[in-house]
């Protein structure tokens, strides 16, 4: 008999501090002995499945299958920041601090649905733009390439390099951000696609200075991409790094009123408001001091052992 409201904020809460890999149930899967096959936690290929959430109707699958370990830390984060905002609300309505008329216009839940900051939360950005000799053989193409990404992303990448976290910005941008030296064709420029993969470098587990996925890529380009057919020359995949101060302008607009001179403020100050950044300048600010009252005491010790003398 809850209001849409606190349901929200149950729903929230939930998710938030569900144990994962524990599946969600509304009912036990039954067999029916139908021929069809009905999902077991006992069975050892599901016993690897990160996220089972399990359809009620028979037969019981996994509807959240393609969920990898770097999608549920995002989603587990997005479950962590609704829980926050929607709680903040409902702390603020029980103290009778909201105002009326947005609570009336619904402007009081701007926060929960605004923008992703996919595109200033990452240090480092990987494009990948598809591009084809023609409409008809590109949309081909970048159809089974597109297929082809959550492997890259949370198998590829995600499992072998030292990343901390890794997501791909599921729109396409249609347009072409290789670089000029990739020598593309007015066509294939044209006839182009571009996805974005952001990504955060593990320092702990870092070797060396430079983080290498050329490998990584290779292997995406041998044994994913080769199995397309009929494969035509003129189409490829060409990778670009990026840091964050270096993406193309058309990755902000839309999101951000002002375009990227906008996300880059925001961008500061999340990076301020950041609880392990202003932990660590306060650890930094603590150690200054202790060094000066170090300092003082040593002076203050000097001059009384020069006075005794």
């Amino acid at each position: 008999n809850a209001c849409p409201a606190s349901l929200l904020r149950k729903f929230f809460l939930v998710f938030k501090s569900w144990r994962w890999p524990n599946p969600v149930m509304l009912t036990k899967p039954h067999d029916a002995e139908l021929g069809l096959v009905v999902w077991n936690t006992y069975v050892a290929a599901n016993m690897r499945q990160v996220a089972p959430i399990i359809t009620p109707a028979y037969p019981a699958m996994n509807s959240t299958l393609s969920v990898s370990r770097q999608t549920l830390q995002i989603l587990q984060e997005e479950f962590s920041r609704g829980h926050n905002v929607v709680d903040k609300l409902y702390k603020d309505f029980q103290r009778g601090a909201l105002d009326e008329e947005k609570v009336r216009s619904g402007d009081i839940w701007t926060e929960l649905f605004e923008p992703s900051d996919f595109f200033i939360g990452y240090p480092h950005y990987l494009s990948l733009c598809i591009v084809g000799p023609s409409q008809a053989d590109a949309q081909a193409w970048a159809g089974f390439v597109e297929s082809r990404l959550r492997k890259l992303v949370s198998d590829m990448l995600g499992r072998s390099l030292p990343l901390s976290k890794i997501q791909l910005w599921p729109k396409k941008f249609d347009a072409c951000v290789a670089d000029r030296s990739a020598l593309l064709t007015h066509a294939q420029r044209a006839n182009s696609i571009t996805y974005f993969i952001g990504f955060r470098v593990d320092t702990l587990r870092m070797r060396g200075n430079q983080l290498d996925i050329e490998r990584q890529l290779t292997n995406f380009r041998n044994f994913e991409l080769s199995r397309f057919s009929p494969l035509v020359p003129g189409m490829d995949v060409l990778p670009r790094a990026f840091a964050v101060k270096e993406l193309p302008k058309i990755c902000f607009e839309g999101i951000y009123e002002g375009g990227k001179v906008a996300a880059m403020k925001r961008r500061r100050v999340l990076i301020e408001a950041d609880p392990k950044r202003q932990e660590a300048k306060a650890k930094k600010r603590l150690a200054k001091l202790k060094k000066k009252m170090e300092a003082i005491q040593k002076k203050k010790e000097a001059a009384a052992a020069k006075t005794k003398e």
